[in-house]
């Protein structure tokens, strides 16, 4: 530093004079130099050259400066001189705009300090200098304008999109990516990940995409504070910059709960057949060979009977096996209702009575084998319910089923009960069992819950008929204050049946 005193010392002022002129010729900076006292300002003829002017003919006042600045920067640059004024920063600095002879706007980077002051401490005198910037600022709103229209973007994608810079600080998403993430209030442009998602369940693979790698889920639940499941398929990889550094983690999201949800409701409705058919299988062989042995039994004693000549004891084995064929017959409907996928049929009117008429046939031989009573009161006069045959059957063949494991253990009769109550069918299934162990309320909601006090079963059958009354419009109740165990499906009657 000493070294350059002596070196300006050591110079007369013209050759001082021509060094700075160099310098300034060199850096493309415009000189002012602004008396407070007057308003009068000096300005260089290179201030002069930016915007257009002819240096002898600019007049040297305040007002050469202040008409040319754009009307909507000019408060803020007094407002700029005054913070310098007052002394509350070191130097004045605004950049602003000012128009050419020719025009058009240019930028102008303004700088200043107080460079002589009165006996009183005021200001007399501010001295600085003009830069054009109009390049540098133009790259920059081109730049701002780039970056808006990626924010555009973003934020109208349909998919749930955010993009985090190198410091995993937020720069553009979509509001479909808020609402995959269940944010409120909405995120801001330049949060951190630590800000937004404080539980901090994505910081890991967020870093990961900041080394390089890609992380995904295709299929990833979420426990919502309220207990709701929901299911997200989300990808988190690295974005690079143009020159190929890496410029941050790009975070996709899309909510497939509702799929997932559609997917189980399919794998329910198979397992529900699948159950059902299990259920029952047992059973089949002693519902269908019975009529069979007796079939082959009214056969033998007819063929006895032609050869005695006995014709009346002929025409009742003939009567019998027709009898024992129809209900064959019913039991194989019956098997061909149950067995059907349902998943996409449309609900249809379902008479009450032929559906109680395929549960006997299907449970009546099982039930009694097993030395319970199966009783059936059918109210509805030919009254249809809206909904599936396959599972308005289902329904009822598992709370038979149901209560026939309650019944083994107590007073050994099972009752059906169907009857019309205003817009519904009441179908009540009641038992002779002992109840539901303490404490045990209705689990139906819950798979593989067993109601019973003890005995076979894995718990499906209330699921089962929950659900099924659920899909075709119905519910299905405990009716806790029933004098012995009472399950109520109401399903909606059909107008007019």
């Amino acid at each position: 530093m000493s070294g350059l005193k002596e070196f300006l010392d050591n110079l007369s002022p013209e050759q001082l004079i021509d060094r700075l002129t160099l310098a300034l010729d060199g850096t493309d900076l415009g000189i002012w130099d602004w008396d407070l006292r007057d308003n009068s300002v000096q300005f260089d003829r290179r201030w002069c050259e930016m915007l257009g002017l002819e240096h002898a003919t600019t007049p040297m006042e305040l007002q050469t400066w202040s008409s040319r600045v754009h009307p909507d920067d000019l408060a803020g640059c007094y407002a700029d001189i005054q913070l310098h004024l007052d002394g509350r920063v070191e130097r004045y600095e605004n950049i602003h705009r000012m128009r050419h002879a020719d025009g058009r706007w240019i930028y102008i980077l303004d700088r200043g300090r107080i460079a002589e002051r009165n006996a009183a401490g005021q200001a007399i005198r501010f001295t600085g200098t003009h830069f054009d910037v109009t390049a540098t600022e133009q790259a920059r709103s081109v730049l701002s304008r780039q970056g808006q229209l990626l924010q555009d973007l973003i934020a109208n994608l349909p998919a749930g999109v955010a993009m985090f810079d190198a410091q995993l600080r937020l720069l553009a998403l979509s509001p479909q990516w808020s609402l995959d993430q269940r944010l409120s209030p909405h995120p801001r442009v330049g949060q951190s990940i630590d800000e937004l998602l404080p539980d901090g369940r994505w910081r890991r693979a967020l870093l990961e995409a900041l080394g390089g790698l890609t992380s995904s889920s295709d299929e990833e639940c979420f426990v919502q504070p309220s207990g709701e499941e929901r299911f997200l398929r989300w990808e988190i990889r690295p974005w690079r910059r143009v020159d190929g550094q890496l410029g941050g983690a790009l975070f996709w999201t899309e909510d497939v709960t509702a799929s997932v949800r559609q997917r189980q409701e399919v794998e329910r409705a198979r397992q529900t057949r699948v159950s059902s058919l299990a259920l029952f299988a047992g059973g089949l062989s002693h519902e269908i060979n019975s009529p069979l042995q007796i079939i082959l039994a009214e056969a033998e004693a007819a063929e006895l009977s032609i050869e005695a000549g006995d014709t009346v004891s002929v025409r009742e084995s003939i009567t019998a096996i027709a009898a024992t064929a129809r209900r064959a017959a019913a039991i194989t409907r019956a098997l061909r209702t149950l067995s059907r996928d349902t998943r996409h049929d449309p609900p249809e009117p379902v008479i009450v009575g032929r559906t109680l008429q395929e549960m006997e046939a299907l449970s009546r031989s099982r039930v009694e084998s097993l030395g319970v009573s199966l009783s059936i009161v059918d109210q509805t006069d030919g009254d249809a319910v809206l909904g599936r045959p396959a599972e308005v059957l289902h329904i009822l063949l598992n709370l038979v089923n149901n209560a026939l494991a309650a019944a083994r253990q107590g007073q050994p009769w099972v009752r059906v009960e169907a009857s019309r109550q205003g817009a519904v069918i009441a179908l009540r299934v009641v038992d002779g069992g002992p109840g539901l162990p303490a404490g045990l309320s209705l689990h139906s909601h819950t798979p593989f819950v067993n109601v019973t006090r003890a005995g076979p079963g894995n718990g499906m059958g209330l699921t089962i008929a929950q659900a099924l009354a659920a899909r075709d419009g119905g519910r299905l109740i405990h009716c806790v204050d029933a004098p012995h165990t009472t399950f109520l499906a109401e399903l909606p009657r059909v107008d007019g049946a």
